[in-house]
């Protein structure tokens, strides 16, 4: 894997220079965790539009669908090391060297309307100013974070109560918090590459997996799976960052135009995403009439709920007082938005 990246970043370099030296408009390299028409390129599509339109074509953004340029954590080393400008990067990815992004990861969390949701991941400080202090000495600038939807499980047994994921093999990325959580479940969390669970489910290997809609029907998961289960735990949030480095070197209206940009595309994502789920869902259920969509009740909720705040206080422990503060800070944001939105 190390090979393939350091193939991809000799390439990018030579495109960089040629670019430079052709007097062509100015490059800017944005790489994706998800392959086209999801939720992540509808995201960066825009944003490219909006900058070309605001730049007059000075400045092109150059999109890089998932696999083009290897995999999530290659894409955050290459932005880290300066040789792309902009990633999608799952705060997930980023847990085993920042720990407090694991509080992304943590179940029941989160309140149970999308909306409120959106609008904390709009105007948290806990988020843009305590969690992004974080990210600079990695090279990186947070410049937002949205959701994609509810994370969904799927799996070929219905799972209504915590003793359902007894022995259950769930994929899960690498991200500490996301394994206590199933663990906490009784289920055996098991780590692999975006790009290799459609085989594992074909083979066995694992028995569940969990993503919103729109990336479980892209992925063709569901062909593998019979059932889809939603528990509302968490959605699935994603964050774009750009290298610190290169944001710093810029002029500040064009630090500017890159942050006004990113923040301003809150309310065209949420949108789409919405869309995008409720219509992949009725693609799933034309194509496959046997599967099985499982809405929890809230008392079955509750069940799962109990187990994963034991995974609240192991976070705590593991991300010392700084984090522990800015996960605090988060929940009570939510908390007042949910006052606030309920009034």
């Amino acid at each position: 894997m190390k090979r393939f990246s350091l193939i991809i970043s000799i390439c990018l370099i030579v495109v960089m220079v040629f670019s430079f030296t052709a007097g062509a408009a100015t490059h800017w390299k944005f790489a994706l965790e998800e392959i086209e028409g999801s939720v992540q390129y509808e995201w960066a599509t825009e944003f490219k539009k909006r900058i070309e339109e605001k730049t007059d074509g000075d400045i092109i953004i150059d999109i890089y669908p998932y696999g083009t340029l290897g995999t999530s954590g290659d894409i955050s080393e290459q932005t880290m090391n300066g040789i792309l400008e902009f990633a999608f990067s799952t705060p997930s990815w980023f847990a085993s060297t920042i720990p407090a992004a694991g509080l992304f990861s943590l179940h029941y969390i989160w309140s149970d309307e999308l909306d409120v949701n959106k609008y904390v991941m709009e105007n948290s400080e806990a988020i843009y100013t305590d969690l992004a202090k974080l990210y600079e000495p990695k090279n990186l600038k947070l410049l937002q974070v949205f959701h994609e939807g509810w994370q969904v499980w799927t799996a070929n047994k219905a799972i209504r109560k915590p003793a359902d994921f007894e022995g259950v093999k769930i994929r899960v990325m690498g991200d500490p918090i996301l394994i206590a959580n199933y663990q906490a479940y009784g289920a055996n969390p098991v780590r692999l590459a975006y790009s290799e669970i459609y085989s594992a489910l074909q083979l066995n290997m694992i028995d569940a997996q969990v993503q919103p809609y729109f990336a479980t029907q892209e992925m063709k998961f569901y062909e593998q799976q019979d059932y889809l289960i939603e528990a509302k735990q968490v959605p699935f949030i994603t964050g774009v960052v750009v290298n610190k480095y290169f944001f710093n070197a810029l002029p500040e209206e064009k630090q500017q135009l890159i942050v006004e940009t990113a923040r301003g595309m809150t309310d065209y994502i949420f949108n789409v995403q919405k869309e995008l789920n409720a219509k992949r869902l009725d693609m799933m259920l034309e194509d496959k009439p046997s599967l099985e969509v499982i809405k929890l009740t809230e008392d079955e909720r509750a069940a799962f709920k109990a187990k994963a705040k034991t995974v609240w206080e192991q976070y705590k422990n593991d991300v010392g007082e700084e984090g522990a503060a800015i996960l605090e800070k988060l929940q009570a944001e939510i908390k007042a938005a949910e006052e606030e939105f309920g009034e």
